[in-house]
């Protein structure tokens, strides 16, 4: 019993930990072209967007944007799991944490 608890005390400090991460992290994407750049937190806020000067069709940059922010994320996401599996060990929670985020 005693050992859980000091588990539970570690996780409750790499989940503290992981929580300044995930505010400090800025995670970038970009359309197939080139053209929209996006930059987002950690917690998938929009934070940036850069569009090409060169950029003569109007019409697409609306999926052009919506392509660049998918991609940026997929790669906060993709941090996310692997910095929870960290603290977890892998072991399956039964609940999201990204509630308690």
């Amino acid at each position: 019993m005693f050992d859980m608890l000091k588990q539970l005390k570690e996780m409750k400090s790499k989940v503290e930990d992981f929580k300044k991460s995930i505010e400090n992290a800025a995670f970038f994407g970009q359309d197939s072209n080139n053209v929209v750049k996006v930059k987002i937190s950690g917690k998938g806020a929009l934070l940036d967007i850069d569009i090409s000067k060169n950029l003569i069709d109007h019409q697409n940059i609306e999926s052009l944007i919506m392509e660049a922010y998918n991609n940026a994320k997929l790669q906060a996401d993709n941090f996310y799991d692997t910095e929870v599996n960290k603290i977890t060990g892998g072991m399956p929670l039964p609940f999201d944490m990204k509630s308690f985020l």
